[in-house]
């Protein structure tokens, strides 16, 4: 694909490239893997751009694949010594979604996008600064000016209102 054809990609990605990389650094602990899982997050996005009109907010996909490739990334690193060699270990799971689970995503994706419009605006920025940014709610208190117990309300609130949207 030419970069001209969908710049909001790249444009995308390298406003959260130095957040994402935090995120994913903070999982795995390994610069090379990181290096590895940001190259591997930009790819979904590149070679697939359809996903542009089916996403809300692409930042926030970014960030939420991102930090599911460390979490599987870790996850395979996990069983690695169970299996024998890594032709073993590719025969474990097809890291390509099928095309039933890439539509129930989508749906998921946009049911939590709508629990998320819906939160009252300070709800929503802690669940984005703790879920997305991977900070604390000590680290979410401090950039917000506000103690992390007022924090953690906040996240109950939050997780409250997606707990109820996922449900419905």
């Amino acid at each position: 694909m030419d970069s001209a054809e969908h710049p909001e990609i790249l444009d995308t990605y390298m406003g959260v490239r130095a957040r994402l990389t935090r995120v994913i650094y903070r999982r795995v602990h390994c610069s090379a893997t990181t290096a590895d899982l940001l190259q591997d997050t930009f790819l979904r996005f590149w070679e697939r751009p359809g996903l542009l009109r089916d996403v809300a907010d692409l930042a926030g996909y970014f960030m939420i694949t991102g930090r599911n490739l460390a979490l599987d990334h870790e996850r395979r690193k996990k069983i690695a010594p169970f299996v024998d060699g890594i032709d073993g270990l590719e025969s474990i799971s097809d890291p390509t979604p099928s095309a039933e689970a890439a539509t129930i995503s989508r749906q998921e994706l946009r049911r939590v996008q709508a629990a998320l419009d819906h939160m009252p605006p300070r709800a929503r920025e802690v669940f984005m600064l703790s879920r997305i940014d991977g900070l604390t709610y000590v680290e979410i208190g401090e950039r917000l000016g506000i103690s992390p117990k007022t924090v953690f309300g906040h996240m109950v609130v939050a997780l409250g209102r997606l707990r109820a949207e996922m449900a419905a």
